[in-house]
């Protein structure tokens, strides 16, 4: 069978039958480490991931609670691209696509009032600019974002590693995996197309009217080309340990 041929409709249902609990437990850590990375990409206010600057730019252009539009925003476009991969990359379906689709937002939204409460904040912080042009206001940002991005790369490692399913949109450079192309150019050619959707919902709203969650920034640029090889050094170091896989 090649690697890349559909399941059938009896064994894609079967698959989310067949699971154990360690590898719920692998996905449901991943997920929440992930929401943590995302919303601590909000609060370091250097520009977050391409897809979540993506959504809170449309969040932000709807109207509303932020964060809570931001959730509502991500289970609405992660809809659009389940129908996608159900038709063309069934195989990286199952329960943690699920869970990925209607709670990461919503965790997202509570990791952020939770900081919130904490008071962590950095962006938010008064005082002169160390660097005006990248909204760079003290060290506590660069420290948060580099965090952030590692949050979020061994989080959509774990995540994909218990082997119940990535998210939609995790799956999309997955399905190019598969007709053997390779995964970090695809998982780049992803974050670059929310970039520029970022922009121009951007414009459309104004950039002095976008909150720090939906600026992009040097943070913005870096997971781009970063968050695609990290991953991949999340599976060869920790994550395929943990599920007890190989290569």
């Amino acid at each position: 069978m090649d690697s890349f041929k559909q399941p059938d409709m009896k064994n894609f249902i079967k698959s989310f039958v067949k699971m154990k609990p360690k590898q719920i437990i692998i996905m449901l850590i991943g997920n929440l480490v992930l929401a943590l990375g995302v919303a601590l990409f909000g609060k370091a206010g250097l520009g977050n991931h391409p897809f979540h600057t993506m959504l809170y730019a449309a969040a932000n252009l709807i109207g509303g609670d932020l964060w809570h539009t931001y959730a509502n925003c991500q289970v609405a476009l992660n809809i659009v691209l389940f129908i996608i991969v159900f038709c063309f990359g069934r195989r990286h379906i199952g329960l943690g696509t699920i869970v990925n689709m209607f709670l990461l937002g919503y965790a997202v939204d509570g990791f952020g009032k939770l900081l919130d409460v904490l008071n962590i904040n950095p962006a938010a912080s008064g005082g002169a600019y160390l660097v005006e042009w990248l909204g760079l206001k003290n060290i506590w940002q660069i420290i948060l974002e580099i965090i952030a991005t590692l949050l979020i790369s061994l989080g959509i490692s774990l995540y994909q590693s218990g082997e119940l399913g990535a998210a939609p949109y995790d799956a999309l450079p997955l399905i190019a995996v598969d007709h053997k192309k390779p995964f970090a150019p695809y998982r780049m050619l992803a974050d670059g197309s929310c970039f520029v959707l970022t922009i121009v919902f951007s414009l459309i709203c104004g950039f002095s009217n976008v909150p720090v969650e939906a600026k992009i920034g040097i943070g913005t640029v870096l997971t781009v080309f970063c968050t695609g090889p990290f991953i991949r050094f999340f599976d060869r170091t920790i994550s395929y340990k943990i599920a007890g896989k190989s290569e």
